[in-house]
């Protein structure tokens, strides 16, 4: 296929979706990765371990789910090297330390929220970093699972963007009209899921373990422009506003989609199970509760053990 960024043959291996340096305090640290990759349509979770995580010890070669070979031209993988390692290092490793705050502006809204600024990175050179990710997964998912999040004209315009900032050629208007939230949690570092859904809209919703990204392509409606307007990032600002607080709030958009995932993976789940036993779907829908009746566990964990469940009966 052709490189979904400037359409010149796709000849990179072992592209990263999402910067391992975005994921690592979710997965682990490069080639010693512990993923789950949850399909709440099939009601299946399949694992991966790095070469080096020593839980491996299949002699089976897996798909890493955070890397793809043949997506992106070697140009535009170097490229984005480079655009991944200033934002690793500029913000990844500094936002939340204390030594490096004079390189942050910070704001506290009436609203609650905690803002800061960053002063050694332009608004663009960010936008065009989760822009480059929401273009990534977007595509894969469109190619792999036939599911379309953003429409063609929305992806066409982002992917203008991208190639533009890295080609240095001026394709901000592209974007002109997009307005993104980037949000992470100041005061933990273990980030979520890498997870979205068509069915968030006005805004999409983009969860890239430490970053969450709300999208509007269009006007935000009254509340959300009453609630945002001090935190929407724009092609026309020069710096960006990095949304870090409070907690709570990070915490309630990672409970809404570990819910709409969980539900999904639930429901059809249950009805595997009756698929494979022949039971109700009262009685597997017990049992389950009964298997994790006392859990404290989260709600991916919850999955997992629903996912055990359907092993036990031959799924």
């Amino acid at each position: 296929m052709n490189c979904i960024i400037c359409d010149k043959t796709a000849n990179a291996k072992g592209s990263h979706i999402v910067p391992a340096s975005l994921i690592k305090n979710c997965v682990g640290k490069h080639y010693k990765e512990e993923s789950y990759e949850i399909d709440s349509t099939n009601s299946s979770i399949n694992t991966y371990f790095g070469r080096d995580n020593l839980k491996n010890t299949s002699t089976e070669v897996k798909q890493n789910h955070y890397k793809r070979d043949f997506v992106l031209c070697q140009k535009c993988e170097d490229e984005l090297a480079k655009l991944e390692g200033k934002i690793a290092v500029d913000f990844l490793q500094k936002f939340r330390k204390e030594k490096y705050s004079n390189n942050f502006e910070e704001m506290h809204l009436e609203n609650g929220f905690e803002i800061i600024i960053p002063k050694k990175t332009s608004n663009k050179t960010f936008l065009a970093y989760f822009y480059s990710i929401i273009l990534r997964e977007c595509k894969i998912l469109e190619i792999e699972d036939n599911m379309q999040i953003l429409s063609n004209e929305e992806i066409e315009n982002i992917r203008k963007f991208v190639f533009g900032y890295l080609y240095n050629q001026n394709n901000d208007s592209a974007i002109e009209n997009y307005k993104m939230i980037i949000i992470f949690d100041k005061y933990c570092n273990k980030g979520s899921f890498v997870a979205t859904s068509n069915e968030f809209e006005k805004p999409y919703l983009f969860y890239f373990c430490e970053a969450i990204i709300q999208l509007f392509t269009s006007n935000p409606d009254d509340i959300g422009s009453y609630l945002f307007k001090e935190t929407f990032n724009d092609i026309k600002l020069e710096k960006s506003k990095i949304l870090v607080g409070p907690k709570e709030f990070y915490d309630t958009l990672r409970t809404e989609m570990a819910v709409k995932l969980a539900n999904t993976f639930l429901t059809k789940g249950i009805l595997k199970l009756c698929a494979l036993n022949g039971k109700s779907y009262e009685e597997n829908l017990i049992e389950y509760r009964n298997f994790i009746e006392n859990s404290t566990e989260q709600i991916e964990n919850k999955m997992i053990a629903l996912n055990k469940l359907i092993k036990k009966y031959g799924g």
